[in-house]
This record gives C-alpha cells, structure tokens and sequence, in this order.
C-alpha cells in the first residue's frame, strides 16, 4: 500500500495561504484572548451538560477572507479542540453539501448536540464512570 500525505488526499489546500496571512496575527490573539475570558467553557459541551474548558475560537459561518465576517463577534464560538476537529468539521462538511443551514453551524443547534451525542466518548475511570472535564 502506498501512503500518501494529506495535499495528495485533497485534505490540505497547498493553494492556502499561511494563518497570519489569512488575518490571525497579533491583533486576533489579542481579541479571542478576551473572547476566551468572557466564554470560558466550550459552547458545544456546555449544550449537552459537560463543562469543558474552550481552547479555541471558531468562526460559526466560515469568513472564507471576508474581513467582517472574520471580525464579527457573533460570528465567533468558543470551543474546546474536540469539538472543533471533530463536529464543526462534520457540520461544515453538510453546510457545503446544503444539508444544513447557517443556522446549524452553531454548537448549540440541535444537529449539532445530535452529532455531538453520536461521537462524544468521554474518557472512563476504573470506577466505570465519566471523568470529570474529559
């Protein structure tokens, strides 16, 4: 079997340009910084009752270098790192695909607690409970 890295699967646009050419400089830091400090815990745990620390801030509707969308408050969520790799992307996939509205971008619509549920294993102790915060 031949492996192939990830531009060859399609999975990485080599065309991009880098993140600080794409508006995420030090002004972005500064800004998600405060973001993060007045939205502590990720928006899609907190939809289904997990509190989990955010990690990062996502564009609800992809600014695709529209700088007002990309400045756009409400246009941001804050996120842990799961549900940013694994749920916005599956939400992004069906929003390209017109499955979805804009709307059900947001990690509280109800397609996205419903995903969220489908792939959420949160890690066990020996006791057979969840941890706590995983």
């Amino acid at each position: 079997m031949i492996k192939r890295g990830w531009a060859e699967r399609g999975r990485v646009d080599t065309n991009r340009s880098g993140a600080r050419q794409r508006g995420y400089d030090h002004r972005w830091d500064r800004a998600i910084q405060k973001f993060k400090l007045h939205n502590p815990i990720c928006l899609g745990c907190w939809a289904i009752g997990v509190e989990r620390k955010v990690e990062v801030v996502d564009h609800v509707i992809p600014h695709k270098g529209n700088q007002d969308l990309f400045w756009s408050i409400p246009n941001w969520q804050a996120l842990c790192d799961w549900h940013h790799r694994v749920v916005k992307v599956e939400l992004e996939r069906r929003y390209l695909r017109k499955e979805i509205s804009a709307a059900d971008l947001l990690l509280t619509s109800e397609i996205a607690k419903q995903i969220t549920r489908e792939k959420y294993r949160p890690a066990v102790g020996l006791d057979g409970f969840a941890i706590a915060g995983s």
